[in-house]
């Protein structure tokens, strides 16, 4: 309750810092960065709500999500690559899975049972790869595959960015995070603090070989540090669902879009308000995937090829789901709902 009550403060002194026009800062930034190109709806979603919408909120919802039982959304691990994913949960070991000969209807299976002959880790196992997990090789990307990606179908993460000059005062850094405690009125061993500490290691971590690392906190330094990084040529992607649905389970459907090599994943975090890790890896593409759900959804979906996994940990769970070693053949994910992608045009 303590963080909806503290972000209705900042809801509040977002109308102060409104334009001329009655417009919010972050719109006024973003023509002033891209005057030609409208802002993309998944970046206005993220635009402070009005102070009504806030303080409706307040009357049912007690500051977290009950499903996640934290602040947001769990980390995922499609952000750690490096010695830092080794502690990664082992939820991602029984967790994503569809059953090949229901075509996706029954229970999660683990990949234990499908992929068990420990002597054949190789590409041939990977061909059933994409029916059990987020995890799957690039030769699988293909129409006619069924996937289930529970991390897609999930409900939307609403927290929105900051206003600029708000999110700027509040300290950001694990040096400062009993400050950050006391500023939200969390309990240190509260299941919030711990997601919020995480998030905070996470983007202090130091990128790997061949990864440029940042993390945004407000509209304006998500814009600015993107555009330092890219250009501005760049074009935002996003995951698109035709209507919200509970069954996470898709096929791939015809006219797989290849997006190019030179982009910015942006994965939003865990906290009281928007904060995206964005980064960049070496030799990795970016694909527009269309989906048609069990019960008929529709939607374009994100895809990460990683081409060299050389520099990734030996310990990290996706070489263990798909029985390969680091650096020997291209591994692909597809995003998780709130995740964003800038590419290059």
């Amino acid at each position: 309750m303590a963080i909806l009550h503290f972000l209705l403060i900042f809801s509040l002194l977002s109308l102060a810092f409104a334009g001329k026009h009655g417009t919010l800062p972050e719109e006024d930034h973003w023509i002033s960065v891209f005057p030609n190109t409208p802002m993309p709806k998944a970046l206005k979603d993220l635009l402070a709500p009005p102070a009504e919408a806030l303080r409706k909120e307040l009357k049912n919802k007690d500051g977290t999500n009950k499903k996640s039982k934290g602040v947001n959304a769990p980390i995922n691990p499609f952000i750690i690559y490096g010695k830092e994913s080794k502690g990664l949960s082992k939820e991602l070991k029984t967790k994503d899975h569809i059953n090949k000969k229901s075509k996706g209807v029954n229970a999660p299976i683990s990949p234990f049972i499908i992929y068990g002959e420990k002597s054949k880790g190789n590409k041939k196992q990977g061909s059933a790869a994409i029916n059990g997990t987020m995890y799957f090789f690039q030769e699988d990307l293909h129409p006619g595959k069924w996937v289930n990606l529970p991390l897609l179908a999930k409900t939307r993460d609403l927290a929105t960015f900051l206003p600029q000059q708000v999110a700027r005062s509040i300290p950001f850094s694990s040096n400062e995070f009993p400050q950050i405690l006391n500023l939200f009125s969390l309990d240190p061993e509260s299941m919030e603090a711990t997601d919020m500490e995480q998030t905070i290691n996470v983007c202090e971590r130091e990128g790997m070989r061949g990864e440029e690392i940042f993390c945004a906190t407000s509209f304006e330094s998500f814009v600015d540090s993107s555009v330092s990084k890219l250009g501005k040529n760049i074009q935002l992607l996003a995951n698109e669902l035709a209507k919200e649905t509970n069954n996470p389970v898709f096929t791939i459907g015809r006219g797989i879009q290849n997006m190019g090599e030179e982009e910015l994943v942006c994965h939003k975090m865990s906290y009281p308000y928007a904060v995206f890790l964005c980064h960049s890896i070496d030799s990795t593409m970016v694909y527009k995937v269309p989906l048609v759900g069990m019960d008929g959804t529709k939607a374009k979906a994100l895809v990460i090829c990683h081409k060299d996994t050389s520099a990734w940990s030996p310990s990290h769970p996706v070489f263990e789901i798909l029985k390969v070693k680091p650096g020997t053949v291209p591994i692909c994910h597809f995003a998780v709902r709130d995740t964003l992608a800038w590419v290059r045009k």
